[in-house]
Parts: structure tokens; C-alpha cells; sequence
């Protein structure tokens, strides 16, 4: 059993050395953003659609097909006959203003580098998204999370067996609990 554990143990942590990895990586970032360079490449485009057209999502499904947004439609703004919206994925934004008269669409379209994108992907939760590699992104988050959770109780069983380790594992988890303790305390006051 103690070598099935510790195996599994050792799989579940690399496994997830990487998702946490981005998500400590994010989080400098967002504690110290100016650190980084987080202005957007941003683009500007037109293109014609069908005019007359008055439903956003159609207009959204229009522009994915033509492989010129892609992403999940958000904010949409009505001032009849002109419509506004905008459609993202992690680190891209393309706002898309479109007139009903004359069916052009203008395509405005704002690109994170690497560290913006680490940052929206930090932020997404939840699989009820329209884009598929966000909700990808949830699933994988919570079977992580999961992993996560079954590494502690296997981390504590591994380090309960090891007899000449249990002071100063049990000073470490008391270490740890106070740090985090204080933390919650901290961010909840502040």
C-alpha cells in the first residue's frame, strides 16, 4: 500500500507541477504588474456582412465562420440598427461594431502577450463557456484541484509512516496552517 501511495503521490504532483506552475507564474504578475509589459498588439479591421441583419449572434457566427473572430460573445450592445459586442478567448479581445445599413463590420482587435493571456486564463472558472478550449481549461482545472487534494492526504499518510519524520512534519503543518490562517485573516480585514 505505502509504495502505491507514493507512486501515485509522485505521478499527481508532476502531472500538476505545470498548472501550478502558471498559476504562481500569473500571480506574480498581477501582484507586480509593472514588472511586466502588458500593453496589447491591437488591430483594426473591416470586412462586409449581409446588411440587415439584426440578431449579434448571428452576426458573431458569421464572423467565426469566416475565421475572422474567435472566442466567446460577450457585451453586447444594441443602438438600432448598429450593433455592438465583443468576442474573447484568454488573452485575445476583438470588439466587433456592426451597421445594419450598410453591413460593414469593424473588427477592433487586441492581442496579450504571454503574461496577459496567463492572466485571463487565471481568472476563467466554470465549463459553461461558449469557447470550448475555456471550458477545456475548467475541466482540467478541476480534476487539478481534485489531484490536489488527494496529494495532501496521501503526502500526510507517506509522511505518518515515516517514524523518525513526525516532529518536524508536525511543526512544518503547524507552521503552514498559522501561515495560511493569518493570510485568511489578513485579506479578509484588509
Amino acid at each position: 500500500m505505502y509504495k502505491w501511495l507514493r507512486n501515485t503521490h509522485l505521478l499527481l504532483g508532476l502531472f500538476s507541477f505545470l498548472f501550478l506552475l502558471m498559476y504562481g507564474v500569473s500571480s506574480v504578475q498581477m501582484a507586480h504588474n509593472t514588472w511586466f509589459d502588458l500593453k496589447p498588439a491591437v488591430a483594426e479591421s473591416q470586412t462586409t456582412l449581409a446588411a440587415g441583419l439584426d440578431n449579434p449572434r448571428v452576426i458573431a457566427r458569421q464572423l467565426m465562420d469566416r475565421g475572422e473572430v474567435r472566442g466567446e460573445l460577450q457585451q453586447i450592445r444594441t443602438n438600432r440598427p448598429n450593433y455592438s459586442f465583443r468576442v474573447v478567448r484568454p488573452g485575445t479581445v476583438h470588439e466587433v461594431d456592426y451597421s445594419a445599413q450598410t453591413g460593414a463590420a469593424k473588427i477592433r482587435t487586441s492581442v496579450a502577450g504571454l503574461m496577459g493571456m496567463l492572466n485571463r486564463i487565471h481568472h476563467v472558472n466554470g465549463v459553461w463557456h461558449e469557447y470550448t478550449l475555456t471550458n477545456v481549461w475548467g475541466v482540467f482545472v478541476g480534476i487539478i484541484s481534485m489531484m490536489l487534494v488527494i496529494m495532501s492526504l496521501t503526502g500526510i499518510y507517506l509522511w505518518f509512516k515515516i517514524h523518525t519524520e513526525r516532529v518536524i512534519g508536525v511543526i512544518l503543518l503547524a507552521l503552514s496552517l498559522g501561515y495560511s490562517l493569518t493570510l485568511i485573516v489578513l485579506i479578509r480585514t484588509a
